[in-house]
């Protein structure tokens, strides 16, 4: 009798110590034997920046992101993206093409079938520029801004609701440049600007701990885009290039609407209409953001004389890439919970104390 109170104590104690585990939170480090979510950045399609050049290119931002244990970055430089190239990748960076080297149609078909299976897309444009910027000595970057290559492969993945603004009204393509005045580093320099928060959806985690970013961007169309979570000021707006070296209309920034109604294809945007440069948006089971801006995450110099201010440093610039990025690898990885292995260890105890007790009973 005194052994069967025993062994009841026991089998009560050992219930006792499964109900406590069971009821604790445990925790689990995200990392821990987990794949790393994929960064691919192409660089077969004549970007304008290179990926592995800190000074002029895109390097910082994907040092940046591989730094970080949640991410590992891989740059294609020659591979077409197609299935193949672009199977295991999680979010595809593709950062101002060149309308010369077109997309195929098997990359067409790799980027939406990783679209389908819930992989993200990052596309970046970039303004046109004209012989008073600074970087206009330089004979690429005169080339800078050729959205139309970007158009055409949304055109060949089916992806409708925006584009970026490019005036196709002749044998010439140009993008369009936002500029702002009242919002400009310098007069001279009215493309160079300094936005904050009043400028963006505060609360799209793509914008969290973002006060500050200095802008050289196009604009996204349509004007009231749905999926804008960010745009210019009412004296913001955007102008596509009269010729290699002028603007349409460039003294004329006050245009009212019935000169637009006039001459639409002369501006993109006009004042008062707020121009997207950023979206965000879902596409079937994944992620896309599209920026009208590559240049403003290089390690480049800002687009004013005897500037000592990189891009990559400037305002909050850098963590916006970066916010970005984990916005559009949300969920992709799960830190394993801790039930699953506290049932386990309750389950060996429980079989334990259960074949003790049928032990001593058996004796």
């Amino acid at each position: 009798m005194i052994e069967l109170r025993n062994t009841s104590k026991l089998v009560a104690v050992a219930l006792t110590v499964l109900i406590l585990f069971s009821s604790l939170h445990g925790t689990a480090r995200a990392q821990d034997n987990l794949d790393q979510v994929v960064v691919m950045f192409d660089a077969s399609h004549g970007e304008q920046f290179d990926m592995d050049d800190a000074q002029n290119g895109l390097k910082l931002v994907c040092d940046m992101v591989n730094a970080s244990t949640r991410f590992v970055v891989r740059i294609n430089y020659d591979a077409p993206l197609d299935e193949s190239t672009l199977n295991g990748v999680d979010v595809l960076v593709i950062a101002d093409p060149d309308v010369s080297n077109p997309f195929g149609e098997s990359e067409f078909s790799g980027i939406a079938e990783m679209l389908a299976n819930g992989s993200s897309l990052f596309l970046l444009g970039d303004p046109a520029i004209s012989q008073e910027s600074e970087y206009w000595d330089e004979a690429l970057m005169q080339d800078m801004g050729d959205n139309l290559a970007m158009n055409r492969l949304m055109d060949g993945i089916n992806m409708t609701g925006v584009r970026f603004s490019v005036n196709e009204t002749n044998t010439d393509v140009w993008s369009d440049t936002m500029f702002d005045y009242t919002r400009a580093l310098n007069d001279t320099y009215p493309w160079m600007m300094r936005f904050d928060a009043e400028a963006w959806d505060s609360t799209h985690p793509i914008f969290r701990n973002i006060n500050e970013l200095f802008i050289m961007t196009a604009t996204l169309k349509p004007v009231d885009l749905p999926s804008g979570i960010a745009s210019g000021y009412d004296t913001t707006f955007a102008q596509y290039r009269d010729g290699p070296l002028s603007w349409a209309n460039y003294s004329f920034p006050n245009m009212t609407l019935d000169a637009f109604e006039e001459a639409p294809l002369s501006y993109s945007a006009i004042n008062g209409t707020f121009p997207s440069w950023l979206s965000a948006f879902t596409f079937g089971e994944s992620r896309v953001v599209v920026a009208g801006s590559t240049i403003m995450f290089t390690g480049r110099t800002i687009d004013m004389p005897e500037a000592d201010l990189t891009w990559f440093s400037a305002g909050d610039n850098a963590r916006l890439f970066f916010n970005i990025i984990d916005w559009l690898s949300y969920g992709f990885v799960q830190a394993p919970g801790a039930i699953e292995p506290i049932l386990i260890i309750s389950t060996v105890i429980l079989a334990v104390g259960a074949a003790y007790y049928l032990l001593k009973k058996i004796r």
